[in-house]
């Protein structure tokens, strides 16, 4: 009898839920629903989702594959706040000390800044496919960054739908 041992591997990705910019009330709203609605639409039967962001702590929730439901996220995502006195790094630290994990990456920013910026070009290096959503009311669609998809909170939906 022979027996063979073969790694398994699932295909992860993470959902990535900024929560320190002093934007307006509607903008981090919006980004909850933006996050809520790739939670839900994940195959998590196929595969895992690890929703991260940071409050008065780091946070990272999976759902899939037998380790929680799309639904425990959106109970998750339901009692986040805003953390405007975190410092972004907090978030970038904990999104770089997964990466090498993931399969892809969904950011939800709420702006534009160096410390943002600094995310995205590092996470390309890594060249994890990566999708940067920016929920902007500040933003006009003629300055949009390169590579990242401009949401205004007046018209998510419609922004969704041209992804």
């Amino acid at each position: 009898i022979v027996q063979e041992f073969q790694d398994e591997y699932f295909v992860r990705h993470g959902l990535i839920l900024d929560t320190m910019a002093t934007s307006s009330d509607k903008a981090f709203e919006e980004a909850v629903a933006v996050a809520a609605s790739f939670a839900c639409t994940v195959l998590s039967q196929e595969s895992l989702l690890d929703l991260l962001f940071v409050g008065k702590e780091s946070y990272c929730f999976t759902s899939g594959r037998g380790l929680g439901q799309a639904e425990q996220l959106l109970t998750v995502l339901a009692g986040v706040t805003p953390s405007p006195n975190v410092p972004f790094l907090h978030l970038q630290q904990l999104v770089l000390s997964r990466a090498d994990q993931l399969s892809s990456l969904i950011l939800v920013l709420l702006a534009w800044d160096e410390p943002r910026q600094q995310l995205v070009t590092r996470l390309r290096k890594l060249n994890i496919p990566l999708l940067p959503l920016l929920i902007s009311e500040e933003l006009e669609h003629d300055l949009q960054p390169d590579g990242v998809r401009l949401l205004h909170p007046d018209s998510i939906e419609k922004g969704l739908a041209l992804l």
